[in-house]
C-alpha cells in the first residue's frame, strides 16, 4: 500500500518543487491534531489545578489562560488556512507537471490527489500521534504502536483486495450480466468501514491498557485525559484512512495505476 502511495505521488506531482510544496503541505496539516492535543492537555492542566493555582497566582493563573486562548486560536485558524491553499497548491503541481490530459482524466486525477493527500496526512498522523504517546507514558505508547501496525497491515490487505476489483470492473465495464453498480459502491463502503471497524477495535484495547494503569497510579489524571483524547483522535484517523485508501483504490484504477 505504501509503495502504491508513494509512487503514485511521484506521478501526480514530477518537479521537486511541487512535490516539496505539497510534502510540507501534509507534514502541517498531520502536525495540527497533534499540536491541538498540547493545547488540550494545557486545558486539562488548567481545569484540575486552575482552582487551587487562581487562589494562590491570580496573575499567573490568567497569564495560562490567555496562552491557551492564543494557542487555541493559532491552531484553529492554520487549520482552515491549509484547507484553503491546498486546491491552489494541486493546481500549480498540476500545471508544471504540464501533462496533456482529457476532462475525465483531469477528474479524476483531482480525485486522485485529494485521496491520497487524505491517506498520507493519516499516516503521518498516526506517526505523530504514536511518537507523542511515548512521550507521555512509553508502556501504552508500545502498545499503541503494535496496535497501530497490526490496523495498517490489515488495512492493508483490504485496499489490494479492492483495487484489484476496481481493475476488474474497469475491464468488464457495465454490460448486462457483470457485477451491478449498487453492489460495487457497497463492496467499497464495506471493505472502508470493515477497516474502521478494525481501528475501533485496536484502539479500545489500548484504551482498556490505559485506564489499567492510570487506576493504578501509573498515570496522572491529566495525561490520562490527553491518551484518552489522542486515542479517540487517533481511531477517528485510521478511519479516515480506511475510507480514503478505498477511494483512492478506485481513483487509481480509473486513472490507470498499476
Amino acid at each position: 500500500m505504501l509503495a502504491h502511495l508513494l509512487a503514485a505521488f511521484r506521478r501526480l506531482f514530477t518537479t521537486r518543487k511541487s512535490r516539496t510544496v505539497v510534502g510540507l503541505l501534509i507534514v502541517v496539516t498531520a502536525t495540527l491534531p497533534v499540536a491541538e492535543m498540547l493545547v488540550l492537555e494545557m486545558f486539562s492542566s488548567l481545569i484540575i489545578e486552575g482552582p487551587e493555582a487562581f487562589t494562590q497566582d491570580t496573575n499567573g493563573a490568567i497569564l495560562q489562560i490567555g496562552i491557551f486562548l492564543l494557542a487555541f486560536g493559532l491552531t484553529r485558524g492554520v487549520h482552515h488556512l491549509v484547507r484553503l491553499v491546498r486546491v491552489r497548491v494541486f493546481r500549480d503541481g498540476f500545471e508544471i507537471a504540464g501533462r496533456t490530459r482529457s476532462p475525465s482524466q483531469e477528474s479524476w486525477e483531482w480525485a486522485l490527489a485529494f485521496e491520497l493527500s487524505g491517506v498520507l496526512v493519516s499516516l503521518v498522523q498516526a506517526v505523530m500521534f504514536s511518537t507523542l504517546f511515548l512521550f507521555i507514558d512509553w508502556p501504552t505508547g508500545m502498545v499503541n504502536i503494535l496496535v497501530v501496525a497490526v490496523v495498517l497491515a490489515l488495512v492493508s490487505a483490504i485496499y489490494r483486495r479492492q483495487f484489484a476489483l476496481q481493475k476488474d470492473y474497469i475491464k468488464m465495464g457495465s454490460r448486462p450480466g457483470t457485477v451491478a453498480i449498487p453492489q460495487r459502491v457497497g463492496g467499497r463502503v464495506r471493505d472502508a468501514e470493515f477497516g474502521a471497524m478494525l481501528a475501533s477495535v485496536g484502539m479500545v484495547l489500548v484504551l482498556v491498557y490505559m485506564l489499567l494503569r492510570t487506576l493504578l497510579g501509573d498515570i496522572s489524571s491529566a495525561n490520562a485525559i490527553v491518551l484518552f483524547l489522542g486515542l479517540r483522535l487517533l481511531s477517528g484517523q485510521l478511519g479516515t484512512l480506511s475510507a480514503s485508501i478505498m477511494r483512492f483504490a478506485r481513483a487509481s484504477a480509473r486513472r490507470g495505476d498499476d
